[in-house]
């Protein structure tokens, strides 16, 4: 499969992003995690999702752990990305799996290769509530660059009777005007941030 050729565009926005992120304060980055977590689970996509995807969030992102609970308090499944050989799955997250899964060298935890875990594609997916690095309020997203969530979302979208809602979270400061996209990029259908 053919590497895409780097935005530059991009490039430049997720440089300025990661710099606006940094700048938060821990106190300003739980406060920010705490509205987008109401807004969430207030959400009408949320609500009525059983079989949700969701990411396990580095200290760059909203925090996603009060979600994952949730989710499972409320007898929803969640399922986590494992990226491995150039591809993501969404994985079901168990119980106890929180505290025994690997970082991966991008700081990210996920199942490891050998763990036998539902799929999402098998079960079934409501929503998917994706990570990113910039959005539009209209559902512009630039992601991290590797393409992963696109490929997922656009594999989806192929059967629209189907297809989860894509809602995504962040900080006020990746909310821009707008955002590069290119042909194989997918929008959300909703954008979460405090604001």
């Amino acid at each position: 499969m053919s590497r895409l050729t780097p935005n530059p565009a991009k490039a430049l926005i997720r440089e300025q992003v990661a710099a606006r992120i940094a700048a938060l304060s821990t106190e300003e980055k739980k406060r920010q995690s705490k509205i987008v977590y109401e807004k969430i689970i207030n959400h009408p996509s949320y609500q009525k999702a059983k079989n949700v995807a969701i990411f396990m969030s580095t200290d760059q992102e909203v925090d996603t752990a009060p979600m994952i609970a949730n989710i499972k308090a409320k007898g929803g499944s969640a399922f986590i990305p494992q990226y491995a050989g150039g591809k993501m799955r969404m994985l079901k997250l168990e119980t106890g799996d929180e505290t025994a899964m690997p970082l991966t060298r991008h700081g990210i935890q996920q199942h490891t290769k050998d763990q036998i875990r539902e799929d999402a594609l098998d079960a079934g997916l409501d929503l998917i509530i994706a990570p990113g690095v910039a959005f539009t309020r209209n559902g512009g997203r630039v992601g991290h660059g590797g393409g992963y969530y696109d490929k997922y979302i656009t594999n989806l979208r192929q059967n629209p009777a189907t297809a989860p809602k894509v809602v995504a979270i962040g900080f006020n400061c990746q909310v821009l005007d707008e955002v590069p996209m290119d042909p194989q990029d997918q929008k959300v259908d909703d954008v979460v941030f405090a604001e």
